[in-house]
């Protein structure tokens, strides 16, 4: 049972499971920005409430309901007793450098506490500390390789039956508890760090300048920004996403702009490819000063198809 408890298994089951179906009847869960550490290198967040309502999440709920899907939400209701279908509402995900370890996740949910702790006292060498008037539970993550002759922990508190915050650092944990006690100051105080344009939003993040590898030809535009944001949604049976990359300068941001021009228009020249083709006709970049902003417009009925068509291939695919 330590198996499926440990943060990344449970990062997995909610993001390939239940987040794309979350189908409560109550508000949405957008960006709790009150919730995030003030200063963070980057944060992602997605608004399973939000995506149910759309085009694209009533098809990725019906892939959900399909019999092999219900297996897989079987057996983890019979564990956590709930079904992250229902009851996820939203996940956040923010990290205030590039290290795994100072990473942080959110998951909100309505859950059974009592249930998630007695699983939490069950896993593997499991340990608690008190951090005022929180306890912050911690046990071995058996799938995650040794360092330095010891297994790593991962560590999880709840917080008002209704958020589970993880880490693999006590302290990052602890520090989420003071973020959302309001002891220190969260996201909204930084006012130009990346914001959701509301409405049908269901993904949404940003990140300041990371270390990106150099062998990567695929993170060269990235490297030449020092910050971006990204906003997807879905409006009038449309997904719309915004791509936003703030460079140095203007020369800079030109040059990133010619980059995004010349990847669309190899996608366009993909004749064996047509989904690429579909896409890059769906795709638009523009410069203005030192900004530049990646734009995706399609229906919603091509991009099902398009992932229909993925998991077709996937399928031929599998032995």
């Amino acid at each position: 049972m330590h198996n499926v408890m440990n943060r990344k298994n449970l990062l997995h089951v909610f993001v390939s499971l239940g987040l794309l179906g979350a189908v409560l009847s109550g508000g949405a869960a957008p960006l709790q920005r009150n919730d995030v550490v003030r200063d963070p290198m980057w944060w992602l967040h997605v608004d399973a409430d939000a995506l149910r309502q759309t085009a694209l999440g009533q098809y990725l709920l019906a892939e959900l309901e399909k019999p092999e899907a219900q297996k897989k939400f079987a057996a983890f209701q019979t564990v956590f007793n709930f079904d992250p279908r229902r009851a996820l509402r939203g996940l956040t995900l923010y990290g205030v450098s590039p290290a795994e370890e100072d990473a942080v996740l959110l998951v909100y949910a309505d859950f059974d506490a009592n249930r998630l702790t007695t699983l939490a006292e069950g896993a593997k060498d499991h340990q608690s500390s008190a951090h005022r008037h929180h306890t912050i539970h911690n046990w071995i993550d058996e799938n995650k390789p040794a360092k330095d002759g010891k297994k790593p922990r991962t560590y999880a508190a709840i917080y008002g039956n209704r958020v589970v915050i993880f880490g693999q650092k006590h302290s990052r944990v602890a520090e989420a508890l003071d973020v959302m006690d309001r002891l220190i100051p969260g996201l909204a105080a930084e006012a130009d760090f990346a914001r959701g344009e509301g409405g049908a939003v269901f993904l949404q993040g940003a990140a300041r300048k990371l270390e990106l590898p150099a062998n990567d030809p695929n993170a060269a535009v990235f490297r030449q920004s020092r910050g971006l944001a990204l906003v997807m949604g879905e409006k009038q049976q449309r997904v719309e996403a915004t791509l936003t990359l703030l460079a140095d300068n203007e020369e800079v941001a030109r040059h990133i702009e010619l980059v995004g021009r010349g990847l669309i228009g190899l996608m366009k020249l993909q004749i064996d490819k047509p989904e690429n083709q579909k896409l890059a006709r769906a795709l638009s970049v523009e410069q203005v000063n030192s900004t530049v902003r990646l734009r995706l417009d399609m229906p919603a009925s091509e991009m099902i198809e398009m992932l229909r068509a993925a998991q077709a291939r996937k399928k031929a695919a599998t032995p």
